[in-house]
């Protein structure tokens, strides 16, 4: 739980994915999930509703953050069978194809990561 405290982007997407769910989930669910660590099927709701809702400026903030990896959304893509056809779930792809500049932790603590990461694009 410590690590996902210190991952802000998290939160915001929370905010996102609980809202339309009778059931909500946490934190270190979520990310369990997105990693597959947990791959309980009552999440799946919750883990498409991130991929279909959630704005790409969060879950690059996420990235940015080190709470995921590009690579590891796109198995979790294909292993929640998110539809493909989602605009989120093409550009995870093509983030996982493309190489991403390094961060400094200082840049991203500041918060100015995502605006070098995104420059670097």
């Amino acid at each position: 739980m410590a690590d996902t405290i210190k991952h802000r982007a998290i939160w915001r997407a929370l905010t996102t994915v609980n809202a339309p769910l009778p059931s909500h989930i946490d934190a270190d669910t979520l990310s369990s999930c997105l990693t597959l660590s947990t791959t309980d099927p009552r999440w799946r709701p919750h883990v498409r509703a991130f991929f279909r809702e959630v704005g790409v400026e969060v879950i690059m903030d996420m990235v940015v953050e080190g709470a995921i990896t590009f690579d590891s959304l796109s198995k979790a893509l294909s292993f929640w069978n998110v539809d493909e056809d989602y605009e989120n779930a093409r550009w995870i792809r093509e983030m996982v194809a493309a190489p991403v500049a390094g961060v400094d932790a200082a840049d991203a603590e500041s918060g100015t990561a995502g605006v070098a990461l995104r420059a670097a694009l």
